[in-house]
């Protein structure tokens, strides 16, 4: 029988928490009317991530699991799941995501006039950590990606056009979505389609990781010459950097470095305002939820600079990646 809809997730390391990812997939209404089929990418995890995944395919024919040996990273995760799909509509989803009952109904609905569409996912993925730390109420965010990899619904013949970028570790879904528009596709946003996500990354892990998306935004806003409020703020910091320098020579080191530190405060007030509610009577949760994003932004800023030394070496000038589009 042919597949209705085959759902990728991708995994690394979610062992936690892709047992219920997969039963929120498995549990959407609409689904049972229809065949369809779940594609587990487990994307070289060292934990039980295969294991947990493995043992649910034994007790549901339709969960398959594609095990690689080692991490390769988002876009070659995705690349690999929607290689083996089947279905007329594919989905991606992470396996840090719950979808809502009606997601694949809403989605579907919203496809008509489109060939992409997605929701929203909350808490927003640069402030997960602090959500989990603090339980401030989230605000819902728009995602600066028009469909985002998280939780996204695509026609088939979207991959007959485009792909996922395998060399790509973070931003594959932003190239994807370049990529996509490019071709004349249409994509869109679900208003009001909200997805949960359960992110549990150590401190260490989500320092790390906005590291990572700071050289990946370095590299998108070489590509694409496209500035965005991230990249406002990255070049404030840098700015401050500059300006402490200068200081520090004529005024002191403490003097100079005040002024970053300044900059990078407000930026996560700023910041933690606009992703959390934050009444004053959950101040000491406010108080710790404003140092933690102090370190993930310094994370993020300090990503944003190695990733233009590391693009910068390079020549000839980065050009936007012809192989995401294919002939």
């Amino acid at each position: 029988m042919m597949v209705k809809v085959s759902f990728v997730m991708i995994a690394y390391n979610e062992e936690k928490n892709i047992g219920r990812s997969l039963k929120a997939i498995t549990a959407l209404a609409g689904l049972e009317q229809q065949p369809y089929e779940v594609i587990v990418v487990n994307d070289g995890s060292r934990d039980g991530t295969a294991a947990v995944v493995a043992r649910l395919a034994d007790r549901n024919p339709h969960v398959k699991l594609i095990d690689l040996p080692r991490n390769r990273g988002r876009g070659h995760a995705r690349a690999t799941g929607i290689a083996a799909a089947q279905g007329e509509l594919i989905a991606t989803v992470d396996a840090d995501i719950l979808l809502p009952p009606d997601w694949l109904v809403r989605a579907e609905e919203a496809l008509a006039g489109r060939d992409a569409v997605g929701g929203t996912a909350v808490p927003d993925g640069d402030v997960a950590y602090v959500y989990q730390a603090t339980r401030l109420v989230p605000r819902v965010v728009s995602h600066t990606t028009t469909v985002t990899g998280s939780n996204a619904l695509y026609r088939r013949r979207v991959f007959e056009l485009v792909a996922f970028d395998p060399s790509l570790r973070e931003g594959e879904d932003v190239a994807l979505n370049k990529a996509t528009t490019q071709t004349g596709l249409l994509l869109g946003t679900v208003p009001g389609l909200l997805v949960e996500h359960i992110e549990d990354k150590t401190l260490s892990d989500s320092l790390r990781w906005l590291f990572v998306t700071g050289m990946g935004a370095t590299r998108q806003l070489l590509i694409y010459r496209q500035v965005r409020t991230p990249d406002l703020a990255a070049g404030a910091f840098v700015v401050s950097l500059t300006a402490g320098a200068l200081t520090g020579i004529f005024a002191g080191p403490l003097t100079g470095a005040a002024i970053p530190a300044a900059v990078l405060l407000a930026a996560s007030v700023q910041h933690v305002r606009s992703r959390f509610e934050t009444p004053l009577t959950r101040l000491p949760a406010v108080g710790l939820a404003v140092t933690l994003d102090c370190l993930h932004l310094l994370a993020y800023f300090t990503g944003r600079l190695a990733g233009l030394s590391w693009l910068l070496r390079r020549r000839p000038p980065v050009k936007a990646p012809d192989l995401l589009t294919r002939v």
